[in-house]
């Protein structure tokens, strides 16, 4: 899979902005690449802690894709872990579901540069996805 260099800039943007809570985020783009990351709302009860996509984001998203016609999905999701290693949680795990690309990117603290690692659920397990950086 690729990921286009924006992306992975505007996630970190996304990830310092927000911090100390976590950032989330819809991936757009096809099945061999991801193409644009739009930032969401997170509505969490403990956003430092959890992430929720508010659920009128990611309806403007589909509702956009599908405008678009341009053969563009919502392929996947992205957040932030503010104090951790971009490694899936216990309730990253609990949230996933099949055929999304779950992009974590991490720890956001200080100025080092972020971490970026992607997931796809399989046979119960968030297993690691390989990806190249595009331009």
């Amino acid at each position: 899979m690729k990921v286009r260099r924006g992306v992975l800039t505007a996630i970190e943007v996304h990830a310092r902005r927000d911090a100390p809570h976590e950032c989330c985020g819809l991936l757009l783009g096809t099945a061999a690449e991801i193409l644009e990351a739009v930032p969401t709302r997170n509505i969490a009860a403990e956003p430092s802690r959890r992430y929720e996509i508010a659920p009128e984001d990611h309806f403007a998203a589909l509702r956009r894709c599908r405008n678009d016609g341009e053969g563009v999905a919502v392929v996947g999701g992205y957040h932030s872990h503010p104090r951790s290693a971009p490694v899936p949680s216990a309730t990253d795990l609990e949230q996933a579901f099949l055929e999304f690309v779950y992009m974590i990117a991490g720890p956001v603290d200080g100025s080092a540069p972020l971490e970026f690692r992607a997931y796809r659920l399989r046979e119960g397990v968030l297993a690691p996805v390989t990806f190249s950086i595009s331009d």
